[in-house]
């Protein structure tokens, strides 16, 4: 077996193992019959509700990759385009960051559109999900300056904690060492792969701004992006209705609750499993509620949006050698 075929198979290995090891440590203290006992006390309405924004915030998706494809001179079935995107959010579920490659390998497949030129248009699209996202988490912060003062507030002062260096004359010299170290090594640290990977993206989100000029309907494309964010927030803030210890959680709360839980979806474990209840749970945590009862909330909202995305992407998946059968022929 080839070197790069063990690596990608250490990689996808790891990946699954390292998600439900965190998913395990999170839930092995957690008393299940109790969790059970608060499922049964929950909105059914408030639970399945969101899982149908989840689903319409992925065909504003598709509307808005179609409208970054057009500038390529093509213009695929918007039910192509939809099929894609969620074989894509099937794929990431079987193998990490496999989404983009899917999606596009199926445009390529069923629309004969190069496949480099729409890996350019997912990165573009990237780009500016991880603009928004960056800016939820600037609003969470802004909006609670007083809570986050608190956090600081809370333990011992800046100068207690780090003044020992600050004053110490030894401290100073092992830094400007460690600095000129740094700097007469920089070549080779620009061939370090986190740095590469940090070059890249920056890089990716340069060229996914310059992408957006291409954009025939600049406005219409900026209302899509608000509209999936929109959906994406509200999946999760709507969801705080379904019990009684969320329910009376404010919008900063779910902000707050959103942008932090979103940093595990991005993580590089299949669906944000482990890495995305933890960050949420530690949320709920922070605004009162039992760990326990944010246990329970983030089970039953990740998985009901994981199934919603399995069913729905299988279905697209199976379905697109039907839906253009015809057109084949």
């Amino acid at each position: 077996m080839r070197k790069e075929s063990i690596k990608k198979i250490l990689q996808i290995v790891g990946s699954f193992a390292i998600g439900f090891l965190i998913f395990y440590l999170v839930y092995k203290d957690q008393d299940l019959v109790m969790m059970k006992e608060e499922l049964s006390k929950g909105n059914l309405f408030w639970i399945i509700f969101p899982v149908f924004l989840g689903a319409s915030s992925h065909f504003v998706r598709a509307l808005r990759w179609k409208q970054l494809i057009e500038p390529l001179g093509k213009s695929p079935r918007l039910i192509n385009v939809y099929f894609a995107v969620m074989t894509g959010y099937f794929a990431n579920y079987l193998l990490p960051r496999a989404g983009e490659v899917a999606r596009c390998g199926v445009l390529k497949k069923y629309e004969d559109i190069p496949f480099t030129e729409l890996l350019g248009t997912v990165i573009a699209e990237r780009a500016f999900d991880l603009i928004i996202l960056l800016c939820f988490i600037g609003a969470a912060i802004f909006t609670q300056l007083d809570v986050f003062s608190q956090i600081f507030a809370s333990g011992s002062s800046f100068e207690d904690k780090f003044g020992w260096i600050i004053y110490n004359p030894i401290a100073w010299i092992l830094t400007i060492v460690a600095i000129a170290f740094l700097f007469a090594i920089r070549k080779r640290l620009k061939e370090l792969t986190f740095v590469k990977k940090g070059r890249e993206l920056a890089k990716n989100v340069i060229n996914g701004i310059k992408t957006f000029f291409k954009v025939k309907n600049k406005p219409l494309f900026l209302f899509y992006t608000a509209i999936i964010w929109l959906f994406y927030f509200d999946m999760l803030y709507l969801s705080f209705n379904a019990f009684d210890f969320t329910k009376e959680l404010g919008v900063t709360s779910g902000l707050s609750t959103f942008s932090i839980g979103s940093l595990g979806i991005v993580a590089p474990v299949q669906g944000g499993i482990g890495a995305w209840h933890f960050l949420t749970i530690e949320s709920l945590k922070f605004y009162g509620v039992a760990a326990l009862q944010a246990a329970t909330f983030a089970f039953v909202v990740h998985l009901m949006q994981t199934l919603m995305i399995l069913i729905i992407g299988f279905i697209s998946f199976v379905s697109l050698p039907f839906v253009n059968k015809t057109r084949r022929q």
